[in-house]
């Protein structure tokens, strides 16, 4: 496995980060307030961002486990 995960704490939360180490990528998810937020880098340049509703996350977190159990 070619990647990894990291967790920092900041004073507003929780960071989280994955680094594919092979294509120098990194994810990073942050909660900020009610929102998730989103943000991509490919070779140490942002990409792009994206935020959405907690709500919204957690349902499509729910709907991504729930078919991976059905495709068992």
């Amino acid at each position: 496995m070619n990647y990894e995960y990291k967790e920092k704490t900041k004073k507003n939360g929780t960071v989280v980060s994955i680094r594919d180490t092979w294509e120098n990528a990194l994810l990073e998810a942050e909660v900020k307030g009610n929102q998730v937020k989103f943000v991509t880098y490919v070779h140490n340049d942002k990409t792009t961002h994206f935020s959405m509703p907690v709500e919204l996350f957690e349902r499509m977190y729910r709907d991504l486990m729930e078919g991976r159990e059905e495709a068992k």
